[in-house]
């Protein structure tokens, strides 16, 4: 009688289990670029949602006091502006739209008289705003003052001379971390108005910047304003999007505005809406976006 033959299965060969290893980390390395590109995606829209939420906060803290906070308030003699009463402490506008991002507990905690880095200010300089942090941004921690930072920036306005239109944009506070433009909708004790007091209209004008690269080197707590002749949350428009870190000497007022999104940062308006500029945008026009009485047309496309 013949025995019912049973054919033996055999295993994977080394070369079979090779291929189809390499088969495997071929598609993986195919599909991590795209799932890379959805996660940018995904953080890019939160950085602009950040600014959207941003902009209204503006926009209800002008409604209420008939007037934009200001980049941020200081009484050292270098100031360009004179502090307004009530408003002597070293504070960033971060402080003031506090109540207006759902903060209210925090801002009630802060002294508007005292300087950012004394009691009681130092107590809140370790909390995380979330509505503060772009999701690609690297940096959450300032290495100066033991305290969180902050990702988006007031812009001060623009500084030197457009080459396009030939407008020399004045300066004022000249020291140790640079000079500051008075030409911006967040300066130095600043008390800019929508209404009469952004000329060139607020949709062609920059209120807020994204400045989260990781070597910017600019970090300091989110509380912090005119401080020594540097400004902790505002800084001027002169260099290019993503070029110029701090050189840990003269330039803090300078450091560019940029962020690890792909070629470029995002930007609020003074209308609220938010856009992205492009790093190659031209530096005339965005000298221009960055003044609110300049007077020149412009196109951020």
């Amino acid at each position: 009688m013949l025995l019912p033959f049973h054919r033996r299965s055999r295993g994977f060969t080394l070369i079979e289990l090779l291929v189809v290893i390499a088969i495997i980390a071929i598609l993986i390395g195919l599909l991590l670029p795209a799932v890379q590109k959805v996660r940018e995606a995904a953080a890019r829209m939160k950085c602009q949602n950040n600014l959207k939420q941003l902009g209204i906060a503006m926009h209800a803290y002008h409604d209420a006091n008939d007037r934009l906070p200001p980049g941020g308030t200081g009484s050292n003699t270098n100031s360009p502006n004179t502090a307004r009463v009530g408003m002597t402490g070293n504070i960033g506008y971060t402080v003031y739209i506090l109540p207006f991002i759902e903060q209210d507990n925090v801002f009630k905690q802060a002294s508007m008289t005292a300087a950012y880095n004394a009691a009681p200010n130092t107590a809140i300089n370790t909390v995380k705003i979330n509505t503060y942090f772009c999701p690609s941004g690297q940096v959450e921690d300032s290495t100066f003052v033991t305290g969180k930072t902050i990702h988006y920036q007031g812009v001060m306005g623009p500084r030197g001379t457009n080459a396009a239109s030939g407008t020399a944009y004045t300066t004022a506070g000249a020291a140790t971390h640079g000079p500051v433009s008075r030409h911006g909708i967040l300066g130095p004790n600043s008390a800019v108005k929508l209404s009469g007091g952004i000329v060139d209209g607020t949709s062609n004008t920059l209120m807020i910047g994204e400045i989260s690269f990781h070597n910017a080197a600019c970090y300091r707590p989110w509380t912090r304003g005119w401080d020594g002749n540097a400004m902790g949350v505002a800084k001027n428009v002169v260099n290019p999007i993503n070029s110029t870190p701090y050189n840990g000497s003269n330039n803090f007022n300078d450091v560019s505005f940029g962020s690890p999104h792909t070629n470029g940062c995002n930007f609020l308006m003074g209308d609220g809406s938010v856009r992205f500029l492009n790093q190659n945008v031209a530096m005339a026009n965005y000298l221009a976006a960055a003044s609110r009485d300049g007077g020149e047309s412009i196109s951020l496309n």
